[in-house]
């Protein structure tokens, strides 16, 4: 692939150590990496701040990928568009790491899926590890959440767990302190005691227990020797090099392959669990899913409707059973917004209807007599406004 004359107008090689000129300042940047894809760019908080300065221009979004190196390093691979659209000053930091291709392996995996799917655009190429283990434990949580109404995890890995960039056992070490703060500490316990309930299990100073542990007694079919208690041991053991007492020198490693092949274990380790779960307990994770993400995006009730307000009168349809349904445009009324209209008839002979009320006459009166000039989205207000026709008194 080095071979194609097109790849030098495409694309740049850089030594990775230049990551570590914006990972060093988290407050402004943010990088989200994966086994053979990422992106570099301005935090929102850091691009809110140029906003309000005029200096929009100094937003940075770079795509990334990997090439190994002929001496067992990694380099990263930019497209060269998003390098000249960043500022000059910037461009001139990424200067010095430059990658002549003679450095580089002849093939090299990672670089072949990034290639074809962000070069190509082909859309077979499978997910990085991270992504899956995210979608895995969304899937766990979604299931919990219909079962016990609470997630297995209060948080999934972000975009804060990164590949190592240096090829160096410290490099790990600390990737996997960030991987500890999602796979240990975010495991709820309340979740756990709530399935030990729910699968009829009795276990003693159950509330003493720290939560990994925990896990191992509610799902005994995982046991301590399983690929998911494993896993959570190595995480726990290179998580606590860095965090406790002096650790030993940095030594040379494969970082960046060996934390890829945790994850993948990750990946095998979860899905075990989740495995479990949906057969139990048949229910469908994926559906599970889609359901909570449709979830989120319901309007959430700021505050309790006026008493008098007609939305009030809603409440009058609980325990009804619904016979028809009848929905269009309201025919227009002179001087009266625009309106779609629902018609609900129930089987015991009610009907409620459905219509939207608004203060746009009253805005179209300022307007009128030039108090305002212009309507700003918050100043317009929409109620609904129902109507409920009484049930015939004729016996059904």
């Amino acid at each position: 692939m080095l071979d194609n004359p097109v790849l030098d107008r495409i694309v740049g090689f850089f030594e990775a150590d230049v990551l570590n000129l914006y990972t060093s300042h988290p407050d402004k940047y943010e990088l989200d990496t994966d086994y053979f894809e990422g992106v570099l760019k301005t935090t929102e908080a850091y691009y809110n701040k140029l906003e309000l300065s005029g200096r929009e221009n100094e937003y940075i979004h770079v795509r990334l990928g990997y090439h190994s190196k002929t001496d067992g390093t990694l380099c990263v691979v930019v497209v060269r568009s998003d390098l000249e659209d960043i500022p000059e000053i910037e461009q001139r930091k990424w200067i010095p790491f430059i990658v002549d291709k003679s450095c580089l392996t002849q093939e090299d995996t990672r670089f072949k899926m990034w290639y074809d799917r962000y070069i190509e655009g082909s859309w077979e190429v499978e997910s990085g590890p991270k992504k899956r283990l995210i979608h895995i434990l969304e899937n766990i949580n979604a299931c919990c959440k219909a079962l016990v109404g609470k997630p297995l995890y209060t948080a999934v890995p972000d975009k804060s767990v990164i590949f190592p960039i240096s090829q160096n056992s410290h490099a790990y070490e600390e990737t996997h302190q960030k991987l500890y703060g999602f796979l240990v500490d975010s495991l709820s316990k309340k979740c756990l005691l709530d399935f030990a309930s729910l699968r009829n299990l009795t276990i003693r100073e159950a509330e003493n227990m720290k939560p990994p542990t925990l896990l191992r007694h509610v799902f005994s079919e995982l046991d301590k020797h399983s690929k998911l208690h494993t896993l959570l041991a190595e995480v726990s053991k290179q998580r606590s090099k860095p965090s406790h007492g002096v650790r030993d020198a940095a030594k040379e490693s494969d970082a960046f392959e060996d934390f890829c092949h945790d994850l993948e274990v990750a990946n095998e380790a979860y899905e075990e669990l989740l495995d479990l779960i949906e057969s139990e307990f048949s229910v469908s994770s994926d559906h599970e899913l889609r359901r909570h993400e449709i979830m989120d995006l319901l309007p959430k009730i700021a505050k309790d409707a006026y008493p008098s307000a007609s939305i009030c009168q809603a409440t009058k349809m609980e325990g009804k059973t619904v016979e028809k349904v009848w929905f269009g445009e309201r025919e227009d009324i002179e001087e009266v917004h625009q309106s779609e209209v629902l018609c609900v008839k129930f089987t015991n002979g009610e009907i409620l209807a459905i219509q939207t009320g608004s203060n746009a006459s009253n805005l179209a009166l300022d307007l009128k007599f030039g108090q305002k000039a212009s309507i700003k989205p918050d100043e317009f207000s929409v109620d609904f406004v129902l109507t409920w026709v009484p049930a015939s008194s004729k016996k059904r």
